[in-house]
């Protein structure tokens, strides 16, 4: 399933999906898709993060944290960026996450101290993207790590960098993950003329 989903390509669409949410009150599906864009990670790594991985002892965001990924068993140091940060703030402003660092960062409502499901996490990111008209696309949570890759490599990262950042053992995985497309390669040509 992982592999078929598609990135969101259009940068409107991802601040469409976060303006819905956050005008909406919706601070844990808002806190899902901005670390779920920005850290890059899979879904049952993104969902067994506790707030005691990413806060210091006076509870302040710490700048990275180690996660041992649950497929690759790989070791795999997280930036936290200004993104995530400011998403951050905004919950310690409307929540009471932050408060309890056995609290889960992707909560459960009813218990912060228990995670969402996967396949309530894939069920959010189809009605996200779906509200915003990419109904076109092969969307579930592997959409948001495949957006982080995209949106990188767009900007100029090489694949040999996103793919220490996904811990990929080739770049051909990674440039699975980028979504090029055949209009890429053509717009390689109108760029590049020498």
């Amino acid at each position: 399933m992982g592999n078929r989903m598609e990135p969101i390509r259009d940068i409107k669409k991802i601040k469409d999906i976060k303006n819905i949410l956050k005008n909406s009150h919706k601070w844990r599906d808002y806190l899902l898709f901005v670390t779920g864009l920005n850290f890059g990670l899979r879904i049952g790594d993104l969902l067994k993060i506790q707030i005691k991985n990413i806060v210091d002892f006076n509870y302040n965001v710490e700048d990275r944290f180690c996660i041992i990924e649950e497929k690759t068993n790989k070791r795999n140091i997280i930036k936290i960026n200004d993104e995530v940060k400011n998403a951050l703030e905004l919950i310690r402003e409307k929540t009471d996450l932050l408060d309890n660092i056995e609290n889960y960062l992707i909560y459960n409502t009813k218990d912060k101290r228990k995670s969402i499901s996967r396949v309530q996490a894939y069920k959010l990111v189809r009605k996200w993207c779906n509200a915003v008209g990419l109904t076109d696309l092969a969307v579930g949570t592997h959409t948001l790590r495949k957006s982080w890759g995209h949106h990188a490599h767009k900007a100029g990262i090489s694949i040999e960098v996103i793919q220490a950042k996904y811990l990929h053992n080739s770049t051909s995985t990674t440039r699975e993950y980028l979504g090029i497309e055949r209009k890429d390669v053509s717009e390689a040509y109108d760029r590049v003329r020498l």
